[in-house]
């Protein structure tokens, strides 16, 4: 895995996270499927849905993971982590709690199915 999606998903490191958009997507596309892998286990611990600093991680992560997909027409080669994920979101909740407002795993969910369909 790039060194900088290592440390951004190792350490949920929010702090570092936006430093992921001055990578190039060419420089990145080879470990976007480890990421991936990655985001689906931070997204699968217990404490997700309240831990906020893991799910700001996770969303900028995943803009930027999708973004170099598209950039680099790799949907083929990242596809099967993509679906890996989405379907572990399905294992939790995605209805709004009321306020109108997705819930993390439906956040998720909703950008996976976005950059497939794209």
């Amino acid at each position: 895995m790039h060194h900088l999606f290592g440390l951004v998903l190792s350490q949920k490191d929010l702090s570092r996270a936006g430093d992921l958009f001055s990578l190039e997507d060419a420089e990145i596309e080879g470990s976007l499927s480890e990421a991936l892998e990655q985001i689906r286990i931070i997204s699968s611990s217990a404490d997700y849905q309240t831990n906020d600093n893991d799910q700001a991680v996770v969303e900028i992560c995943i803009t930027r993971i999708t973004t170099a997909i598209r950039e680099t027409a790799s949907i083929e080669k990242h596809g099967q982590a993509l679906v890996a994920l989405w379907e572990s979101c399905l294992e939790h909740n995605l209805k709004p709690s009321g306020k109108d407002e997705d819930t993390p795993h439906a956040k998720i969910a909703s950008d996976i199915m976005s950059c497939i369909l794209q």
